[in-house]
């Protein structure tokens, strides 16, 4: 797995400054998979570096300036 990604720090709707705090986030490809077991299926193991670009770091904010609620995924992807 690849290092963090260092948290945003301002809107993208306005670009005010902000204090964006982390959020979980379960991946999308994560509750398929849940959903497909509660079927009886068994989904395909993703490879790990598809696994790694789908899971990222998850953050929050209320910007004060254009009064927008941002939820901000940073995802990781290998060199």
């Amino acid at each position: 797995m690849v290092a963090p990604l260092p948290k945003p720090q301002f809107c993208p709707w306005c670009g005010t400054p902000l204090a964006y705090e982390a959020h979980h986030h379960e991946p999308r490809h994560e509750a398929l998979a849940d959903q497909a077991r509660e079927r009886g299926e068994q989904p395909p193991p993703l490879p790990e570096r598809v696994e790694d670009i789908l899971t990222g770091d998850s953050h929050v904010g209320a910007c004060p300036g254009c009064r927008t609620v941002s939820h901000v995924i940073g995802h990781h992807a290998r060199d």
